[in-house]
């Protein structure tokens, strides 16, 4: 089989000829996969997440390339659409996953003073500082705006976690009042948390089927909250860090679905006047 021919083989061919070994036929499949990838990484909401972080498309399409021929014994399907369909969550994973990582190191380079630093240094005023009272401002109409975005999105999530953190209302009668079970609420809760988290966090909500490690972590950090609005809804004042730290496994994912409604209540004006 030439060159010429092998760019004519059908799809389906051209994967059992790579599973056997055949090095033209991989050559090919590379090439089309190159072309398939190059697209979806250049797909308007996907481009414009990957250059926010200086990273180029074209490294993106290739590190997802090295993972598809690294873990090809690892695809089970036979035909080209189950094929482009896994190629393609690999590729949305990985620029995903490179924009998490990019911004959490912007984030911790962000929270490290070094010891001999000025600020490190400074004796603490005793009331803030125009520069914090402004920060603080500036981080009330985030939260809010983040809030007020769910309420036109998903009113239902809105409304669960304003009677729930804000009204401070039990998830019986937030069930109750919006005749719903309390498993629906506590649903309706979980995703709403999310929601807030991708928002403020600025991470771009994961389209398709998640990868079983993703979905396994986020189970965890689902069980978990759960866990802590019972705990909440028997009286206990829960430590949000001290939960957090229980769980290593999705310790990120349930730091940011906890942080915001409460962040939301401690930074209300009205509730601080």
């Amino acid at each position: 089989m030439t060159e010429l021919t092998v760019s004519k083989v059908p799809f389906e061919d051209l994967l059992t000829r790579t599973r056997s070994g055949d090095s033209l036929a991989r050559e090919e499949l590379l090439r089309r996969c190159m072309e398939r990838a190059s697209r979806l990484v250049k797909e308007p909401k996907r481009k414009a997440m990957v250059e926010k972080i200086g990273a180029r498309p074209s490294d993106i399409s290739q590190d997802s390339l090295l993972k598809v021929f690294q873990h090809i014994d690892r695809f089970k399907g036979d035909t080209e659409g189950e094929f482009w369909g896994w190629l393609t969550r690999i590729v949305k994973n990985e620029a995903t996953q490179t924009y998490r990582h990019s911004t959490r190191q912007q984030r911790d380079v962000m929270d490290t003073v070094p010891l001999d630093s000025k600020d490190a240094l400074a004796v603490k005023a005793r009331g803030p500082s125009p520069s914090q009272v402004t920060a603080h401002q500036e981080e009330w109409r985030r939260v809010l705006a983040a809030f007020s975005w769910l309420a036109e999105q998903q009113p239902d999530q809105h409304q669960a976690l304003s009677m729930f953190y804000l009204d401070e209302l039990p998830v019986k009668a937030i069930a109750e009042s919006l005749g719903k079970t309390q498993k629906s609420v506590e649903g309706l809760m979980q995703r709403g948390s999310r929601a807030l988290r991708s928002y403020m966090t600025e991470e771009p909500d994961e389209d398709g089927p998640l990868t079983p490690e993703v979905a396994a972590m986020r189970n965890e950090a689902d069980a978990a909250y759960c866990r802590y609005l019972r705990r909440r809804e028997a009286g206990e004042k829960v430590d949000v860090e001290a939960f957090v730290a229980k769980h290593p496994s999705c310790a990120e994912e349930l730091r940011g679905m906890l942080q915001w409604m409460p962040r939301l209540r401690a930074l209300d004006p009205s509730r601080n006047s």
